[in-house]
């Protein structure tokens, strides 16, 4: 059986989507490479802020380079620990204005899946191994959702935390 010139011969797809990486293999990894240039690291923040980290006692300095803030440590410090927030606030209270940093987890959950349309499969005969019709067979593709959770909210007033959130585990 002849197949048509449209593409959809067994395992067109399949070819096609290997050849489609290797076209987009070296631009991922570029765009991958911008992407972490820009992203701040605990050692990047310490040497953007290293006068007032040496100022600092060791067990503090270790807990910074740990990712872990306390009551009563300034916005500098939180910074070298964490880094710069995803979002600030900007609350009025009865006692003093508070600032609010927010830091987020920003992922993708998999909620399913969609039909993209329908792919020919060819029926084979098994006991003369010939191909006696070609089908449409659905074919699907995974759906995801962009999804946001607060990982940690630190809770500024008069310049030092007073509280700082984390979600139950």
């Amino acid at each position: 059986m002849r197949h048509s010139n449209l593409g959809f011969r067994p395992g067109a797809l399949w070819r096609r989507a290997k050849h489609f990486g290797r076209r987009t293999g070296p631009a991922r990894a570029l765009l991958a490479a911008a992407a972490l240039a820009g992203c701040s690291t605990v050692g990047s923040r310490i040497r953007k802020k290293s006068a007032e980290f040496a100022a600092l006692d060791p067990a503090t300095q270790a807990s910074l380079r740990r990712g872990e803030v306390a009551i009563g440590e300034r916005p500098d410090l939180v910074y070298i620990a964490l880094g710069a927030p995803d979002e600030r606030l900007v609350r009025t209270t009865a006692k003093a204005p508070e600032t609010v940093w927010i830091y987020r987890r920003d992922y993708q959950a998999l909620t399913g899946s969609a039909l993209a349309g329908y792919r020919r499969e060819p029926v084979v005969d098994p006991q003369t191994n010939r191909t006696v019709a070609v089908i449409a067979a659905p074919a699907f593709v995974p759906v995801y959702e962009d999804r946001s959770e607060d990982r940690i909210r630190i809770t500024f007033r008069d310049g030092k935390v007073v509280e700082i959130d984390r979600p139950k585990d």
